[in-house]
């Protein structure tokens, strides 16, 4: 049963769950066709993907989970919540819908969630979408503090100065450069997260950081299994979270890259240039694959 302060009309979708070992995961699954699967950061959830589940559900399948601890899933109390355990959940869910050449879709924290699956399984990757994102250690980083040995990434190295903040501040903060956002829209991103009231120390959003550094390093020993998958990058420079010169980095990544920069975009593009994005992507995923299609003589 959905909770109350969900608004049904800003998020008309069918819920479904999977029973998995931490608790019941929810996922959405919309529409029919070549199967997008879009993957969350943190502290979101499939909430930030609604307007372009709403216009690529049209065309495609599009399929959006909350990760444990976020939006509708369970949050167990005594779950590990490190992003090793995020990534065996989300590959548990792809054997369960048994999908096939998907594009992933991922932004922030879900980027190393999505290349994780990427990488074990690269020929069930048709196409990668990637909005602003990292997916390396920055313990050896000279520009980051210690602090980041424990909380990996720019969103680490953020929720590190918020962790004697409530969820509610927390998510005000975030949403900053969201300057149009209405209340409501930002309630929905509090509330999913449980008690507005609670520090952000207690959240998942926190405790899913801390040590990530291995697991990082080990990802990106192994990403040249998906330098060769086409990929589309939107990225917002505006951005207070990732720095420019990681664009720069998956550019010089990726063999065959196609950027698309939105001069006056945030870190969350998904709020405020949904329609865009949507057609982009309807238009790369078009495009690729036509490339396979038998040529007719």
């Amino acid at each position: 049963m959905k909770p109350n302060w969900l608004d049904k009309k800003e998020y008309p979708f069918k819920s479904h769950y999977i029973t998995l070992e931490a608790g019941r995961m929810h996922y959405i699954d919309e529409g029919e066709g070549t199967p997008i699967v879009m993957i969350h950061g943190t502290p979101a959830w499939s909430f930030l993907y609604r307007n372009l589940i709403k216009i690529l559900s049209k065309k495609y399948r599009c399929i959006a989970m909350d990760m444990i601890g976020f939006g509708l899933s369970d949050k167990p109390e005594d779950w590990s919540y490190k992003p090793r355990a995020h990534a065996a959940n989300f590959e548990k869910l792809m054997e369960h819908l048994q999908l096939q050449d998907i594009t992933l879709l991922v932004h922030d924290f879900g980027t190393p969630i999505g290349m994780a699956y990427a990488i074990n399984h690269p020929d069930n990757v048709r196409n990668i979408v990637m909005l602003n994102s990292w997916t390396w250690s920055l313990s050896r980083h000279e520009t980051f503090p210690k602090s980041s040995k424990l909380l990996v990434g720019p969103l680490g190295q953020f929720l590190h100065s918020k962790l004697n903040v409530s969820a509610a501040t927390l998510i005000h903060d975030l949403f900053e450069e969201e300057e149009n956002m209405p209340e409501p829209i930002k309630q929905h991103y509090i509330k999913a997260l449980g008690s507005p009231e609670d520090h952000v120390r207690n959240l998942a959003c926190a405790r899913e950081l801390v040590g990530a550094t291995k697991w990082y390093d080990e990802l990106w020993q192994e990403r040249k299994k998906i330098q060769q998958i086409p990929t589309l990058i939107l990225w917002g420079e505006r951005d207070k979270l990732i720095h420019i010169e990681a664009l720069q980095r998956w550019k010089k990544f990726f063999h065959e890259c196609y950027v698309i920069p939105f001069e006056e975009g945030g870190h969350f593009l998904q709020e405020d240039s949904a329609d865009e994005i949507s057609n982009y992507v309807s238009n790369f995923v078009q495009e690729e694959k036509k490339k396979h299609e038998p040529v007719h003589p």
